[in-house]
Protein backbone atom coordinates (compact mmCIF):
# COMPACT_ATOMS: atom_id res chain seq x y z
CA UNK A 1 0.00 0.00 0.00
CA UNK A 2 1.50 3.48 -0.61
CA UNK A 3 2.03 5.39 2.57
CA UNK A 4 -0.76 7.83 2.35
CA UNK A 5 -2.93 5.07 2.35
CA UNK A 6 -0.72 3.67 5.49
CA UNK A 7 -1.30 6.91 7.21
CA UNK A 8 -5.06 7.68 6.12
CA UNK A 9 -5.53 3.53 7.49
CA UNK A 10 -3.85 4.31 10.62
CA UNK A 11 -6.37 7.36 11.07
CA UNK A 12 -9.42 5.18 10.00
CA UNK A 13 -7.87 2.93 12.67
CA UNK A 14 -7.54 5.33 15.72
CA UNK A 15 -11.09 6.51 14.54
CA UNK A 16 -12.59 3.12 15.05
CA UNK A 17 -10.50 2.32 18.19
CA UNK A 18 -11.87 5.53 19.87
CA UNK A 19 -15.51 5.91 18.05
CA UNK A 20 -16.49 2.44 17.25
CA UNK A 21 -17.88 1.15 13.95
CA UNK A 22 -21.07 2.76 13.56
CA UNK A 23 -20.18 6.13 15.06
CA UNK A 24 -16.03 5.70 12.41
CA UNK A 25 -18.48 7.56 9.93
CA UNK A 26 -20.58 10.71 10.65
CA UNK A 27 -23.62 9.51 9.27
CA UNK A 28 -23.42 6.14 10.07
CA UNK A 29 -23.26 3.08 7.79
CA UNK A 30 -24.98 4.75 4.86
CA UNK A 31 -21.75 6.09 3.52
CA UNK A 32 -19.94 2.93 2.53
CA UNK A 33 -21.61 -0.05 1.06
CA UNK A 34 -22.78 -3.32 2.90
CA UNK A 35 -20.38 -5.18 1.38
CA UNK A 36 -17.35 -2.66 2.48
CA UNK A 37 -18.60 -2.41 6.29
CA UNK A 38 -19.07 -6.23 6.85
CA UNK A 39 -15.52 -7.10 5.92
CA UNK A 40 -14.32 -4.36 8.55
CA UNK A 41 -16.57 -5.55 10.76
CA UNK A 42 -15.57 -8.92 10.05
CA UNK A 43 -12.26 -8.04 10.45
CA UNK A 44 -12.52 -6.45 14.17
CA UNK A 45 -15.82 -7.47 15.95
CA UNK A 46 -17.19 -11.06 16.61
CA UNK A 47 -20.85 -11.16 17.96
CA UNK A 48 -21.10 -7.53 17.50
CA UNK A 49 -18.82 -7.22 19.81
CA UNK A 50 -14.60 -5.66 19.39
CA UNK A 51 -12.73 -7.94 19.05
CA UNK A 52 -9.35 -8.64 21.31
CA UNK A 53 -7.05 -6.11 19.02
CA UNK A 54 -9.57 -3.29 18.83
CA UNK A 55 -10.39 -3.58 22.49
CA UNK A 56 -6.74 -3.24 23.50
CA UNK A 57 -6.57 -0.26 20.83
CA UNK A 58 -9.93 1.66 22.54
CA UNK A 59 -7.76 1.18 25.99
CA UNK A 60 -5.02 3.28 23.58
CA UNK A 61 -5.66 4.79 20.39
CA UNK A 62 -2.41 6.05 20.00
CA UNK A 63 -0.78 3.24 20.73
CA UNK A 64 1.34 2.39 17.60
CA UNK A 65 2.33 -1.33 18.02
CA UNK A 66 -1.10 -1.63 18.73
CA UNK A 67 -2.40 0.40 14.92
CA UNK A 68 0.16 -1.91 13.59
CA UNK A 69 -0.96 -4.97 14.53
CA UNK A 70 -3.85 -3.72 13.20
CA UNK A 71 -3.52 -2.60 10.05
CA UNK A 72 -1.84 -5.91 9.21
CA UNK A 73 -4.90 -7.58 9.81
CA UNK A 74 -6.15 -5.57 7.56
CA UNK A 75 -3.39 -5.93 5.27
CA UNK A 76 -3.24 -9.69 5.16
CA UNK A 77 -7.09 -10.00 4.56
CA UNK A 78 -6.16 -8.30 1.18
CA UNK A 79 -3.25 -10.61 0.28
CA UNK A 80 -5.52 -13.13 1.01
CA UNK A 81 -8.22 -11.44 -1.83
CA UNK A 82 -7.23 -8.66 -3.55
CA UNK A 83 -10.63 -6.96 -4.20
CA UNK A 84 -10.47 -6.16 -0.30
CA UNK A 85 -8.57 -3.35 -1.45
CA UNK A 86 -11.37 -2.04 -2.93
CA UNK A 87 -13.22 -1.85 0.53
CA UNK A 88 -9.99 -0.22 2.07
CA UNK A 89 -10.46 2.73 -0.43
CA UNK A 90 -13.74 3.24 -0.37
CA UNK A 91 -13.71 3.28 3.37
CA UNK A 92 -10.53 6.04 3.31
CA UNK A 93 -12.35 8.14 1.04
CA UNK A 94 -15.65 8.25 2.54
CA UNK A 95 -14.03 8.39 5.99
CA UNK A 96 -14.97 12.27 7.87
CA UNK A 97 -11.93 14.46 7.00
CA UNK A 98 -10.46 15.60 10.57
CA UNK A 99 -9.36 19.16 9.97
CA UNK A 100 -6.17 20.51 12.63
CA UNK A 101 -6.80 23.84 13.88
CA UNK A 102 -3.85 25.41 16.00
CA UNK A 103 -4.87 29.02 17.31
CA UNK A 104 -3.26 30.73 20.44
CA UNK A 105 0.46 29.75 19.54
CA UNK A 106 2.96 31.83 18.51
CA UNK A 107 5.09 29.34 17.76
CA UNK A 108 3.74 27.83 14.75
CA UNK A 109 5.86 27.10 11.43
CA UNK A 110 3.75 27.42 8.23
CA UNK A 111 6.40 27.89 5.43
CA UNK A 112 9.74 26.57 4.47
CA UNK A 113 12.27 26.34 7.14
CA UNK A 114 15.05 25.08 4.67
CA UNK A 115 18.11 26.63 6.34
CA UNK A 116 20.56 25.65 3.83
CA UNK A 117 22.28 23.17 6.36
CA UNK A 118 22.30 26.14 9.09
CA UNK A 119 20.41 25.79 12.47
CA UNK A 120 16.40 26.49 13.02
CA UNK A 121 15.57 27.37 16.37
CA UNK A 122 11.65 27.40 16.80
CA UNK A 123 10.09 28.92 19.84
CA UNK A 124 10.99 31.46 23.41
CA UNK A 125 14.12 31.02 25.47
CA UNK A 126 15.55 28.73 22.93
CA UNK A 127 19.49 29.96 23.14
CA UNK A 128 20.91 26.67 24.51
CA UNK A 129 23.38 26.57 22.00
CA UNK A 130 24.88 29.78 23.62
CA UNK A 131 25.24 28.98 27.31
Amino acid sequence: MPIITTVALTAFLTTLAQKGLDKAFESGVDNISADAYNWIKSLFYKNDEAKKILKELQDNPGDVEKLSNAAAIINNSIEDDPKFEAYVKEIIEKMPKTVNTISNSKNVITGNVNTGGGNFINGDNNNQMYK
